[in-house]
């Protein structure tokens, strides 16, 4: 895993040791260098053959072994030693045992090279983890932390080793075995369960309550026994400011609003959008795509019509993505804006626009609209029909009867022609385009049947008994190789029109072309 530089000095005269010992193959990630010269260093030793070489190197190494022939041995303290390697008398022994000796030290400083190793990277990576670690034993003591939990608890490794939560967290003892704002049980808790277990925290500190998330789970040894938990834990307590912020801000808008994660759940929404989608509620936490297509279909411009206290309402809905620090899309956020009573507005100003304020008919400018879309209509006709002696009620009854009898007659239209487009083009003159492929003879029978009724309706109010109307009629078939040329076929209406009136009024003429 790692280089593992092993310095040994050699310090004495038994030179068929020292080979057997130059001879040696290192293990793996491992390097060993001898020389004379004891380097004071964690992964270093000092061989001493024979009890007269010892105190000739004064460095303090971390290992050091006498070899003897166990003739000088009792005039030396092997307690100082980590090894006193026995020769036997016969040399030819060397050759197994010395490497065995040597074997052993040099595995014993590799074990510990690689254990302090593991230690640095493990309290590297967990120093650079932003969230608070810890490890404690059965007690609850901590025995180690990471620096995110010393900077919480604005105290150091070493203040805190061995020390329990209340000195750390700075709570007086009674205060805290008898407090509800920390989970007490979660280390039995843990324990009991065996595994890793999620727990909201509520923390009582100098700087006031902390709120975190905390990931806790039990230690074992190597015989399967628990000797302690360890813990992670994330300082949520911003967050949840952040969010009681957003919730707060989500009932201030005058919009519906709902956001959702990246897997179509709703994770939030604000009361205004309850109002509307009640049966929202079931849903919340799942994901609501199917609901979505429900209630927004296939819809092309953002709109949807809902109905919400007996009334129909018009949504306006904009989807936005919400993106992290990355680019990555984690959600969407969606904003419904009622926007009944404008678009109510917009039909009501369009029927304004486009209709008569008298009558409650079509007007010119929609009439002329509607014709460009029935140049290629099988068969158009276009009746145009004028009051006889309109300005003598004017005259004589005043304009109030002259209004009485626009909108009379503009009914008796309506109720003949309800299935055609009628308008009035001004004055007491009208029109009405029929897109019905409708025979002559039958188009002659309604404008009479008409004509019929207003007489009956003139005939029964004094003030109006001196109208009549007068109808001209122009009718064409449009050929695969042309369109209708309406103001070709306006012109023909109007030439009939006045040959009813020349004819003495009251009555309907068909264009003949001989007008």
């Amino acid at each position: 895993m790692y280089n593992c530089l092993i310095n040994i000095a050699l310090v004495g005269e038994y030179d068929s040791v020292k080979k057997q010992l130059e001879r040696f193959a290192p293990p793996e990630d491992c390097e060993i260098v001898f020389s004379e010269n004891a380097v004071c260093s964690p992964d270093s030793a000092v061989i001493y053959f024979g009890a007269q070489a010892v105190g000739s190197i004064t460095a303090d190494c971390p290992y050091s072994v006498l070899v003897t022939d166990g003739r000088d041995i009792d005039s030396i303290d092997t307690s100082a030693f980590t090894a006193v390697w026995l020769l036997p008398d016969d040399e030819r022994l060397y050759d197994k045992l010395i490497p065995s000796y040597f074997s052993q030290l040099i595995s014993q400083i590799k074990e510990s090279f690689d254990h302090r190793m593991l230690k640095i990277c493990f309290e590297t990576a967990a120093d650079s983890v932003p969230d608070l670690m810890w490890f404690k034993d059965m007690s609850g003591a901590h025995l180690m932390v990471n620096d995110s939990f010393c900077k919480a608890v604005a105290k150091t490794k070493q203040q805190i080793y061995k020390q329990g939560h209340y000195y750390i967290w700075d709570i007086p003892k009674e205060e805290y075995e008898q407090g509800d704002y920390v989970c007490l049980e979660s280390e039995q808790q843990v324990i009991d369960a065996g595994k890793t277990i999620l727990l909201d925290e509520n923390v009582k500190t100098k700087a006031g309550m902390k709120q975190f998330k905390t990931y806790k789970s039990p230690m074992y040894d190597i015989d399967g026994r628990v000797f302690g938990t360890c813990g992670v834990a994330r300082d949520v307590t911003d967050l949840h400011k952040i969010n009681s912020e957003l919730t707060v801000m989500l009932e201030s808008v005058p919009f519906a609003i709902m956001i959702e994660d990246n897997e179509g759940a709703i994770v939030s929404s604000n009361v205004i959008f309850k109002n509307y989608f009640p049966d929202i509620a079931g849903l919340e936490g799942k994901d609501c795509s199917e609901w979505k297509n429900a209630v927004f279909g296939d819809s092309e411009d953002g709109e949807t019509s809902i109905e919400h206290n007996g009334n129909v309402h018009i949504l306006k809905f904009i989807e936005n993505p919400i993106t992290d620090s990355f680019g990555e899309i984690i959600g969407f956020i969606t904003i419904f804006n009622d926007v009944t009573a404008e678009r109510n507005y917009q039909k009501q100003t369009l029927v304004h626009a486009n209709t008569d304020f008298l009558t409650g008919l079509n007007n010119r400018r929609s009439l002329f609209e509607h014709l460009k879309n029935q140049r290629s209509v099988p068969r158009l006709s276009l009746i145009t029909i004028d009051l006889d002696n309109f300005k003598k009620v004017n005259d004589t009854y005043g304009h109030k009867a002259g209004d009485n009898a626009l909108i009379v007659t503009s009914r008796i239209i309506r109720e003949a022609f309800h299935k055609d487009f009628a308008a009035r083009l001004g004055g007491d003159e009208f029109l009405v385009a029929v897109s019905r492929d409708v025979d002559e003879d039958t188009l002659k029978a309604e404008v009479q049947q008409m004509l019929d009724t207003m007489t009956e309706h003139f005939n029964a109010n004094t003030k109006l008994s001196i109208l009549t109307a007068s109808v001209g009629i122009a009718a064409e078939y449009c050929t695969d190789d042309r369109i209708h040329n309406i103001e070709a076929l306006m012109h023909k209406s109007d030439a009939a029109l006045y040959t009813a009136k020349n004819s003495g009024k009251g009555r309907y003429c068909v264009y003949s072309g001989e007008e």
